[in-house]
């Protein structure tokens, strides 16, 4: 190559941040392609570099945006303040990709930069957003303080992602009436419908109940509203949208010879969470067209015969009505 064509580095970087500034609205342009493999070509991780990136993150063209962002991932440390910047971005996907390159470089120190995606405007934003939270481990106190803060979004997918967070719950039965691997005739021995008044009842408006375990047969729930079920909380004076808890203590009969004992719930608007002596039994949380699905859990290690038996129940409702508005019952089955 003659000698004058020969540049350096940085002269080819300032060369370039020229051609891209020059490529904004109302200057002469460059072909989108060609600006976007002017980018390919820039060394990596050099501050000259950087910058020149930073200035394409401007580009009319969202190809050249979107490459420029991209290449700021491999970029290392110094991309901190472009992809910080970027965050701001008009382009989704531009933000998108800033939020995870600044995650990777910073890790639980992004956590101001993901404080604001969780409200950003674009839902795939916040999703990102939700998901990196989530995955950070070890979590320090911001993390944790932004978890709980997104355990109230009004995004429901937000909302959900960050309640699974602190959910130590999880529960999964078969009644035994669904299982393939048992082939008996199975009859219905005994059913106890379960009382509709006196209930206990309290709102968890900051959806903490399950961490003050409200769910142990020794709470005391004395200070709780009672409530009726066989009807929505609202019906009950709650004009509320969330979560609450329902407890109530019933006693069973002497033991009776039986292959499984089950209880079922005609409908819970819209989702269930159930303990029986303290022992978390399942749930069913397959979200709002779940409000009148019927349902039904085994408890046959559960129960207690010939004595109290403490019954607990978290609702979560995110429209309209809300709680335990059908009949419960316990089936006992040989």
């Amino acid at each position: 190559m003659p000698r004058f064509l020969r540049i350096s580095a940085v002269e080819f970087v300032c060369v370039l941040t020229v051609a891209l500034a020059a490529a904004q609205p109302g200057g002469a342009t460059l072909p989108v392609l060609g600006r976007r493999a002017s980018l390919y070509k820039l060394p990596v991780g050099d501050s000259a570099s950087i910058e020149a990136l930073g200035t394409a993150l401007g580009d009319p063209s969202g190809i050249v945006r979107r490459t420029a962002v991209r290449l700021l991932l491999n970029a290392g440390p110094g991309a901190e303040k472009a992809l910080a910047a970027a965050l701001n971005n008009s382009d989704i996907v531009v933000r998108r990709t800033a939020l995870r390159g600044i995650c990777i470089l910073l890790g639980a120190k992004a956590a101001p930069h993901l404080a604001k995606a969780l409200v950003d405007p674009d839902p795939t934003v916040r999703r990102v957003a939700i998901d990196q939270l989530v995955a950070m481990k070890p979590r320090t106190g911001e993390v944790n303080k932004l978890l709980r803060a997104a355990q109230k979004s009004e995004d429901k997918g937000i909302r959900a992602a960050a309640i699974r967070t602190t959910w130590p719950f999880h529960r999964d039965t078969k009644l035994i009436r669904d299982r393939t691997d048992y082939d008996h005739q199975v009859t219905l021995v005994k059913t106890i419908k379960l009382p509709i008044d006196d209930w206990r009842f309290r709102l968890d408006r900051a959806r903490d109940g399950h961490l003050k375990k409200w769910y142990k047969p020794d709470f005391v729930d004395s200070k709780w509203k009672t409530i009726a079920i066989e009807q929505v909380w609202q019906k009950a004076g709650y004009d509320y949208v969330g979560v609450s808890w329902y407890r109530r203590t019933i006693d069973l009969p002497p033991t009776m010879k039986h292959v499984a004992v089950e209880i079922h719930f005609e409908g819970v608007d819209e989702s269930a969470w159930v303990w029986v002596n303290g022992i978390y039994v399942g749930q069913q949380d397959i979200g709002p067209l779940g409000w009148d699905v019927p349902f039904g859990l085994d408890i046959t290690k559960e129960i207690k015969w010939d004595g109290p038996n403490q019954i607990t129940v978290r609702v979560m409702n995110t429209n309209h009505g809300g709680g335990i508005w059908r009949p419960v019952r316990i089936e006992i089955l040989k």
